[in-house]
C-alpha cells in the first residue's frame, strides 16, 4: 500500500471513529447519575479481596460494607472513589446461608475485623479463592494447594494497640480501636479476637483513669502477650507520677489476684523514639513486684525465644508454630544444607531451623534484631550466622555463598528486590511466606519465568474474623 493510499484509508475511518465516540457518550449520558445518600435494592454477586460485597446495576460497580454473595440488600450510598461506588447496607431482605451473627457487640462500629458475619469455615474458603485469583491474574494456575492452617477462631491475637482519647467535651475515655471509614474511636468493652484475660476488659478501666493526674496524657496501650506474662505498655505524654502509679497497679493487681491467669507486666513510653520502662508486675499469687520483670519468651516448637515489647511478633500463636513446623517439613534439609533466612527479625524462623542441625544465616536490616539473634543463639547453643544489610537494595552476594535453601517472609511489600536477585542464584530450595497475596503473586511470577516451579502451596488463616490472610509456598530451581 502506497503512502498516498494509507493516508486517504485513515481519512475514511474517521467519521466511522467519532460516530462510535458519539454512541458511546451517548450510552453514558443515558445512565442515571447517582448520588450519595441515595438507597437502593441490589444483589451481591461476589466479594471483593478486602471482603466487601460486589454488586453491580446500570454498568456501575458498588462495594458493599457486610453483605454477602447472593444475598439481596436495601443499600445506601456513601461515597465514590475511583469509579466505584461504595455503600452501607441497610437491610438484609434476602440472606446467604453463610451469615452468622457477628460475635462482638462493636461489629457494627468497630474497625478491627470485617468478616465476623461470615461462617468460619466460609471465611477460610473465602481466603483460599482470594489467594487462587490473584495468582490467576498473574497468570499462575496452582494444581493442588496443601490444607490450609486453621486454629482457635476467637481469642488468638496476641498483640494489638488500644487507643485511648479523652473528651473533654463529653468528660469522659475512649478506649478501642479505629471505627471502620474514620479515625473515631469506637469505646469497646472486650474484645473477642484478644487473648482472654480480665486486665483485657476495657470498661473497667475508664474509673481508674479518670483518677489520674495525666488523664489526658494517654494515648495508647500496646498489648503483648507471651507465654509467661501480658505486657502493657501505656504510651503517656508525660510520665506518671508515683499516685498514678499506684493507683494503676493496685486496680490491675485486683483484676489478677488469686485467679489463674498471666501475670501483667506495667511499662510506660514517653517518648516515641525511645524504649519503654518497666514500672512494675502484678502476679495473680504474690502481689506486685517492683523489681526487674521477667524476660518475655514464646515457644516455638521445643524452642522458648525471647520478645521483647517492640519486636514484630506474628499476633496468632498456634498458627505461627504451625507456620513455622511446616516451613521446615516442606525445606526437608540435612545436616550439610545452607539455608538462609531473609527479613529474619528474632529468630522466628532462623532459630528453629539452627535447632534442625543446618547452617543458617539470618539477615535482618536493625543493628539491635542482630544483636538480639546473635544473644538469643548464644543462650541456647545453637550455631547461627546473622548479616545486617538492607534487603530493599538486594542481597549481600559476598554472605551468601553455598546456598542450597532460602526462606524469606517480607512485609507487605514483597521482596522484589530479593527475587531478582534470586532469580539469577538457582537456589535449589525457596521457602516465601507472605501476609500480601498480590505482591506475592507478583515476585513468583518473575522466580517462574527464571527456571523455578511451584512445588507445594497453602495458607494459613493467621488472622480470624478478617479478610488477611497468610500464604506460603515452595519453589525448586528445576533450570
Amino acid at each position: 500500500m502506497s503512502r498516498s493510499s494509507s493516508r486517504s484509508f485513515a481519512k475514511s475511518n474517521v467519521p466511522a471513529k467519532r460516530h462510535r465516540s458519539n454512541e458511546r457518550s451517548a450510552s453514558q449520558s443515558n445512565r442515571r447519575r447517582w448520588q450519595a445518600g441515595e438507597e437502593m435494592s441490589l444483589t451481591i454477586d461476589a466479594m471483593a479481596s478486602d471482603g466487601h460485597g460486589i454488586a453491580r446495576l446500570d454498568g456501575q460497580v458498588v462495594f458493599v460494607k457486610g453483605a454477602l454473595p447472593s444475598e439481596q440488600c436495601r443499600v445506601q450510598l456513601e461515597q465514590r472513589k475511583r469509579k466505584i461506588w461504595y455503600g452501607r447496607t441497610i437491610e438484609t431482605t434476602s440472606s446467604s446461608a453463610d451469615r452468622v451473627e457477628p460475635e462482638c457487640q462493636h461489629y457494627a462500629k468497630c474497625g478491627g475485623c470485617d468478616l465476623q458475619h461470615l461462617a468460619y469455615q466460609a471465611q477460610v474458603q473465602f481466603k483460599q479463592q482470594r489467594v487462587i485469583r490473584e495468582f490467576k491474574n498473574h497468570h499462575i494456575d496452582i494444581a493442588q494447594w496443601a490444607p490450609a492452617l486453621t486454629s482457635d477462631a476467637w481469642h488468638y491475637r496476641r498483640k494489638a494497640r488500644v487507643g485511648v482519647r479523652y473528651s473533654a467535651q463529653q468528660q469522659q475515655h475512649y478506649i478501642g480501636f479505629r471505627e471502620s471509614g474514620n479515625s473515631h474511636l469506637s469505646d469497646i468493652d472486650q474484645c473477642p479476637v484478644l487473648i482472654d484475660h480480665p486486665v483485657l476488659e476495657w470498661q473497667r478501666w475508664h474509673s481508674v483513669l479518670q483518677q489520674l493526674s495525666i488523664y489526658d496524657k494517654l494515648t495508647h496501650i500496646d498489648v503483648t502477650v507471651a507465654d509467661n506474662a501480658l505486657a502493657l505498655s501505656l504510651r503517656v505524654l508525660r510520665p506518671l507520677k508515683t499516685a498514678d502509679e499506684d493507683q494503676l497497679l493496685d486496680f490491675i493487681n485486683r483484676q489478677v489476684a488469686q485467679q489463674d491467669v498471666l501475670p501483667v507486666q506495667i511499662w510506660q513510653q514517653t517518648e516515641k523514639a525511645q524504649p519503654a520502662q518497666a514500672i512494675a508486675t502484678c502476679c495473680p499469687i504474690g502481689g506486685i513486684d517492683r523489681s526487674q520483670p521477667d524476660e518475655l519468651f514464646h515457644s516455638v516448637g521445643e524452642l522458648s525465644l525471647q520478645v521483647r515489647l517492640d519486636d514484630f511478633l506474628q499476633i496468632n500463636g498456634a498458627i505461627n508454630r504451625a507456620m513455622v513446623r511446616q516451613a521446615i517439613d516442606w525445606l526437608a534439609l540435612t545436616d550439610h544444607d545452607h539455608v538462609v533466612d531473609l527479613f529474619a527479625g528474632h529468630g522466628n524462623f532462623s532459630l528453629p531451623l539452627a535447632q534442625q542441625g543446618c547452617r543458617v544465616t539470618a539477615v535482618e536490616v536493625q543493628p539491635r534484631m542482630i544483636d538480639a539473634l546473635t544473644q538469643q543463639a548464644q543462650k541456647l547453643a545453637l550455631p547461627l550466622l546473622t548479616v545486617e544489610t538492607d534487603l530493599s537494595a538486594g542481597l549481600p552476594q559476598k554472605d551468601l555463598q553455598g546456598v542450597d535453601a532460602v526462606l524469606l517472609d517480607p512485609p507487605r511489600a514483597g521482596a522484589w528486590q530479593v527475587v531478582n536477585d534470586l532469580a539469577g542464584m538457582a537456589v535449589a530450595k525457596v521457602v516465601y511466606v507472605a501476609c500480601d497475596p498480590a505482591t506475592m503473586a507478583r515476585d513468583v511470577k518473575h522466580l517462574l519465568e527464571h527456571g523455578y516451579s511451584i512445588t507445594r502451596a497453602g495458607i494459613m488463616d493467621m488472622f480470624p474474623q478478617t479478610h488477611h490472610v497468610e500464604t506460603m509456598m515452595l519453589l525448586e530451581y528445576k533450570g
